[in-house]
């Protein structure tokens, strides 16, 4: 099924998909897609899917996910930074 609607390139080089689209491909800001040009001079832009959210592990479904930044040493600065504010609360 074709959903094919007119969108503008903007000065910055971007274009909006419109709402109805995104909406049945699920994408929501941050999305990435791949864009690819053709040889008959068209582009076509594809979602990219990562491993899907859930997984089943021994009869139970389990979140698969990734980091969302930096993990090594975040619980040694994390820690610091609450004893640093406790030492300036207590005054000493």
């Amino acid at each position: 099924m074709s959903r094919a609607k007119e969108t503008i390139v903007d000065d910055s080089g971007r274009v909006t998909i419109p709402e109805e689209i995104r909406s049945h491909l699920g994408l929501t800001p941050g999305s990435r897609l791949t864009i690819e040009e053709q040889d008959n001079e068209e582009i076509t832009l594809r979602p990219l899917r990562d491993a899907p959210l859930l997984a089943e592990k021994d009869g139970v479904l389990v979140v698969q996910s990734r980091p969302a930044g930096q993990l090594e040493g975040s619980d040694r600065e994390d820690r610091r930074a609450r004893m640093s504010h406790l030492v300036e609360r207590s005054g000493l």
